[in-house]
């Protein structure tokens, strides 16, 4: 129980820290990201605006028409002019409203890539439908640019599109760099937050742990002294029950509720024995083969007259499919179960309702069903009945003789032999609990 707690804390602390870990890591990239993007643009809204600066001043003046015939070359292309601040990384063009390349950068130097060679015509269509100052990156011959332009208009009234590039293929591969190594540090961060968790969960589990102990020591040094003074009690009854006959109707009375209730609290107290004894809520099992059919034929006859009681009927279901096999378990632990459920389901059912307890024995697992024909069970409740001293309502509560412990030992003696325990209800129709569990006999 203390190990799945703990493990359960660890599971919540790590969750916590990978999410407070993965937050700070798409901040920080996305920090990182937008410095370097934020550069990049300024750079090139620095250059465009150079250009055009530069640009606006020739095509105001005469030397315009020199300026697009000067030195040109074969592609009809002139190069001669480039803006200031050119940086061997950058590359300018010059494109009319019709989308003509009238003037580009200058051949690049040291592995930068040349404008003429850089594929501006396929992407003409998408820049000049960008605004002024956006920029966007694109790849070429596996090195990746930033792209945009700037229109300026000369004094003939014709628009212009300044265009400028950069080359970012190193700020690119930082990215990715930055990713990997953020992710990276994100997952030790997470495995040593998980191990640090662990242990300070282990370390906080400690004071539970040992209270835990001193009072499952008290229930069971107190469960254990207060069975000789009501084994006392019982014996003080029955024998006076002997004399009965000679009392006066009044203690007649008082001696029969006195005999019950002495038999209530002996119930209460071997429940309790039971639990203390428990190892983190596992009873201990001894094993050996026996018949699961006469173990429940035993427990029913040993129900049938609270059943009479009760005016309740009870019955086994036997199919003649089923094979008679013997089942290897704690026998009486199993048979503790049965009386368990099968108790339950008379205390619990009304005047002329039925208790059918079935069985179901295959290769490799077995089951008991226990159904009854009575109150049922709110379905909020069914979580919840196997808490110890679990009460439903009021009325529940005064209509019961039981103790409040049984459905929690039932529970713990099905998980000791690493079975399951379910179970389905409807109000005012009734209830069924199936127990299976795990044939290892064969």
């Amino acid at each position: 129980m203390f190990k799945r707690t703990q493990t359960q804390l660890t599971r919540q602390f790590s969750i916590t820290i990978g999410v407070i870990l993965l937050l700070t890591v798409f901040f920080a990239h996305w920090m990182v990201q937008y410095i370097l993007t934020s550069t990049e643009n300024n750079q090139l809204r620095s250059l465009s605006h150079q250009y055009a600066k530069d640009l606006q001043e020739l095509l105001d003046s005469p030397k315009a028409a020199v300026l697009f015939d000067q030195n040109m070359n074969d592609k009809k292309l002139n190069e001669a002019f480039s803006p200031t601040g050119l940086q061997l990384n950058q590359m300018t063009w010059l494109v009319s409203a019709q989308g003509e390349i009238l003037l580009q950068s200058p051949g690049g130097k040291n592995g930068s890539l040349i404008a003429s060679e850089f594929p501006i015509l396929p992407l003409l269509p998408s820049i000049l439908s960008k605004p002024d100052d956006k920029y966007h990156n694109v790849r070429s011959d596996g090195r990746t640019f930033r792209i945009g332009g700037l229109t300026i208009n000369a004094s003939t009234g014709d628009e212009y599109r300044v265009i400028v590039a950069q080359e970012v293929t190193s700020d690119v591969a930082l990215l990715v760099q930055l990713r990997w190594a953020f992710a990276g540090f994100a997952l030790v961060m997470l495995l040593a937050g998980a191990a640090a968790g662990y242990l300070l969960a282990g370390r906080a589990m400690v004071p539970i742990f040992n209270a835990y102990r001193r009072q499952e020591q008290f229930t069971a040094d107190a469960s254990h002294e207060l069975r000789t003074p009501l084994s006392i009690l019982r014996s003080s009854v029955e024998v006076l029950n002997e004399q009965r006959e000679t009392l006066p109707e009044f203690y007649r009375n008082v001696l029969a509720k006195s005999g019950k209730e002495i038999h209530h609290l002996i119930r209460l107290v071997d429940n309790l024995l039971t639990l203390a004894r428990s190892e983190n809520g596992r009873i201990e099992i001894m094993k050996r083969p026996f018949s699961l059919r006469s173990m429940v034929l035993q427990v029913l006859e040993q129900l049938e007259p609270i059943a009479q009681g009760k005016q309740v009927r009870l019955h086994l279901a036997e199919s003649s499919q089923t094979v008679e096999r013997e089942f290897c378990g704690d026998e009486v632990r199993i048979r503790q179960l049965t009386f368990i459920l099968a108790e339950n389901a008379i205390q619990y059912n009304r005047s002329g309702g039925t208790v059918t307890v079935a069985i179901e024995s295959g290769p490799d697992e077995a089951a008991i069903m226990v159904t009854d024909t009575g109150i049922g069970i709110a379905k909020e409740h069914l979580t919840g009945i196997f808490e110890r001293f679990y009460r439903l309502d009021q009325a529940r509560t005064r209509r019961s003789e039981g103790t409040g412990l049984g459905l929690a030992i039932a529970k713990q003696i099905v998980l000791s032999h690493r079975g399951r325990l379910q179970v389905w209800s409807e109000p005012e129709v009734g209830t069924t609990f199936r127990v299976t569990m795990p044939n290892i006999s064969d």
